[in-house]
């Protein structure tokens, strides 16, 4: 079944007296674009997450949102720089001299500093059972409702394919009236033009009739349209990511529809054209959603 890049899916679970709540998001993209939300602690996971959704998802601009909290007292250690803390405070008694302060330099100000306290890091790794079950949680709800919206863009898109197909149809059976009707419009012009006793040479009208046929004729890119339609269900029928060879036959059919646009001298025809391209761009619409 072919999927839908839009969709929500949420996930949460708990390890070690942390609870872990992600929530994705995900709209139609080009490619795969993943953008995360998530306490600063959790950033040395980023590349694991992403792998894990890199399995899952092929396209799409997702955004990942991670809660963090506690659920109930754990034991943290803190790690302390030294040689951090004593770089700071060299730096500040240098300081103190050249400004001829009084001042003095307390141990707050020195443990205030960036990364001179700090949480041990390694402890995070004990987190990522929890993390990676909410993860792959909030995945399957996702993929479940880019399926489900899928389908319905499947059963959107092989409505729209069968009406073209009847204009195709339509088209089909139409050209070769065009032919007859030239044939006719032609001779009436010349019997219009020449004298009531002057006789109309037929073969001269026979040529004009297979120039007019040869320049107008539509048959290939009928034939064309049916094998890209057939291709399209085919697609559909396969499922999987499958958005980018929708998006090349899009491009196809419109090709051909512009041929036969092109080789028209029919009004009826041109109509046909100008509906067949209408239809088109409703499917192009909402290919461009499909994984």
């Amino acid at each position: 079944m072919i999927r839908s890049m839009t969709g929500y899916g949420r996930g949460e679970a708990q390890h070690q007296g942390v609870g872990f709540i992600v929530e994705i998001r995900s709209v139609n993209h080009r490619y795969r674009d993943i953008f995360f939300r998530m306490p600063r602690e959790l950033v040395a996971l980023e590349e694991k997450m992403k792998q894990l959704i890199g399995e899952k998802v092929t396209r799409g601009r997702l955004e990942v949102i991670v809660t963090m909290k506690e659920i109930g007292e754990r034991e943290r250690i803190v790690e302390v720089d030294l040689e951090l803390a004593r770089g700071y405070y060299q730096a500040l008694n240098s300081l103190k001299e050249k400004l001829e302060l009084k001042e003095e330099i307390k141990l707050e100000q020195i443990a205030g500093y960036p990364d001179v306290l700090k949480v041990e890091r390694e402890e995070l790794l004990k987190f990522w059972p929890g993390l990676e079950k909410a993860l792959i949680e909030a995945l399957e709800n996702l993929v479940s409702m880019r399926l489900s919206e899928g389908g319905n863009l499947a059963a959107d898109i092989k409505e729209r394919l069968k009406e073209m197909e009847e204009l195709i149809k339509g088209t089909q059976e139409r050209a070769p009236q065009v032919i007859e009707e030239y044939r006719r419009r032609l001779l009436d012009r010349l019997e219009e033009l020449l004298p009531q006793d002057h006789e109309v040479d037929q073969n001269r009208i026979l040529t004009e009739c297979t120039i007019f046929a040869e320049r107008s004729d539509i048959n290939e890119e009928i034939i064309r349209l049916y094998s890209h339609l057939k291709a399209f269900r085919e697609i559909i029928m396969s499922g999987g990511t499958v958005g980018r060879k929708m998006d090349f036959l899009i491009q196809e059919l419109y090709r051909e529809i512009n041929t036969i646009g092109s080789k028209a001298n029919d009004y009826e025809i041109s109509r046909q054209v100008v509906e067949l391209k209408s239809g088109l761009e409703k499917i192009r619409e909402q290919v461009q959603n499909i994984e």
